[in-house]
């Protein structure tokens, strides 16, 4: 029997919360519009608006096991039942990369409700989907946390550990990140690891990002403010000082965890006592206004245990940081935690400086698994100030702000 198969043609559109709704109001539009029993979203920005003389090049499924409301070929959620579109769009309200994931968001999470279509393809077939292949590291979050077969509230994550004593804080500074927050924020509450406290301080924005903060409902969370920018030191060292947890986890409110990050770290910690810091490999994305980020690779972690070889008193400074960064509570507050200055040297490279402090005194351990995903933009601070880099090391090679004259802001105990 021949089914007749409508093609959406919204293309998504930016990273930015507003974009990714607009979109979900332009498919349900589409949806709502349409009387054929099922259609075919293709949410790739590769097939031009005008790709309806390609739908014959899509192969077709015909016998449909009945349950079925999503149908995946290949690796792409393909073939899509419009009552399902109609009862899931309405109500979602969750947080992504970007725009184009929404499709990776309402796919029932019930097995028997989702088919598999292999077929045949090649990279000219307009099945071929850059966006398919990022999901591989953004859907083991929505497996976790997904809105598709929820009542539209918020995010659930893993039920927390009877235990309430937190034995990692995340401390996340934000600033003018309303955009990138609830997706970062989402990828802690999918954490196989539940003991965790997440602490989320305000400095000083100019956006929503504190509206951001307080919509997300969980007793795990806790926010904190300053009016004035000060810089990331300064707030990092006053959510330290709130920190419950034995390790403390650096998260930028731009990027994400994969769901097995603080389990991962912890056991690497949970080692030796002698270790003051743990790593991993992470992910690179680079992001545009168009499509948000994109995947650029895996990044190896320092090749070997102890003093990090580009940290260490025998090589210079580099303007690469460890990404991620765990350490252990007490070693932070041990060095200092972070710089006290809020000056422009202050405000850069600040990480850098942090973790050669505490590799001087503690071992560094590394995880072989994926742990994180770091995502770059040209209008970050780090990559407006990497010309800056020689000239900051130059004046931290000749003692300005050393150890020996630096003032540290406490970071509690």
């Amino acid at each position: 029997m021949t089914r007749d198969y409508h093609l959406l043609r919204s293309r998504p559109f930016g990273y930015r919360t507003l974009d990714t709704k607009a979109y979900c109001d332009r498919v349900l539009q589409e949806v709502t519009s349409t009387d054929s029993e099922w259609l075919i979203w293709r949410n790739d920005l590769t097939i031009p608006r005008s790709a309806g003389d390609r739908l014959a090049e899509l192969p077709q499924p015909l016998q449909i096991p009945a349950q079925t409301v999503c149908i995946w070929t290949n690796s792409t959620p393909l073939y899509w039942k419009r009552d399902w579109l109609l009862s899931c769009l309405p109500r979602w309200n969750g947080r992504l990369p970007a725009a184009r994931f929404l499709p990776y968001d309402v796919i029932p999470q019930d097995p028997n409700r989702v088919w598999n279509h292999v077929v045949a393809t090649n990279s000219d077939s307009p099945l071929h989907s850059y966006t398919a292949q990022e999901s591989d590291h953004v859907r083991p979050i929505l497996a976790v946390t997904s809105l598709s077969d929820s009542d539209g509230g918020e995010p659930d994550s893993i039920m927390p550990s009877p235990d309430p004593t937190p034995v990692v804080s995340i401390l996340m500074s934000i600033h003018d990140m309303a955009d990138t927050l609830g997706w970062s924020v989402r990828s802690v509450m999918a954490q196989t690891f539940t003991r965790w406290e997440l602490l989320i301080g305000d400095d000083g924005s100019g956006d929503e990002s504190l509206k951001e903060a307080y919509s997300i409902h969980d007793n795990r969370i806790r926010v904190f403010t300053q009016p004035h920018n000060r810089g990331k030191a300064a707030m990092m060292n006053k959510l330290l000082g709130e920190a419950k947890g034995r390790y403390v986890l650096e998260l930028d409110g731009d990027d994400w965890l994969t769901p097995g990050s603080l389990a991962a770290l912890v056991l690497q910690l949970e080692r030796s006592t002698e270790s003051g810091m743990a790593t991993g490999q992470y992910g690179l994305w680079e992001r545009s206004k168009q499509v948000g980020p994109r995947w650029r690779g895996v990044v190896a972690g320092p090749l070997s245990e102890g003093l990090a070889h580009h940290l260490s008193e025998r090589e210079p400074l580099t303007a690469r940081p460890i990404v991620p960064r765990m350490y252990r509570r007490s070693a932070l507050v041990a060095v200092g935690g972070w710089w006290k200055r809020e000056d422009a040297y202050g405000r850069i490279f600040e990480d850098i400086e942090l973790t050669a402090r505490i590799l001087k005194q503690y071992r560094l351990l590394v995880s072989p698994a994926l742990v994180y995903h770091r995502v770059i933009y040209s209008g970050s601070i780090s990559q407006r100030n990497r010309h800056l880099f020689k000239e900051w090391q130059h004046r931290v090679n000749q003692g300005f702000n050393s150890l020996s004259t630096l003032e540290h802001e406490g970071g509690g105990t």
